[in-house]
């Protein structure tokens, strides 16, 4: 069950980062759409997944 659960988790982290850099790629071509201001909250999900894994492993 845990390692389910840390697998599950790795994968929301790895999207979550993923999806953070191509938003940083699209604000640098377009600033004015501000991309990564609306990114809040996938900044907050990483954050909290990997505190999670830390804490988990």
């Amino acid at each position: 069950m845990r390692r389910k659960v840390r697998e599950i988790l790795l994968q929301i982290a790895v999207i979550c980062s993923l999806d953070c850099i191509a938003a940083a790629v699209l604000d640098w071509y377009n600033p004015y759409m501000n991309f990564t201001g609306h990114s809040f909250f996938l900044q907050i999900t990483l954050y909290l997944t990997v505190g999670v894994l830390f804490f988990l492993s």
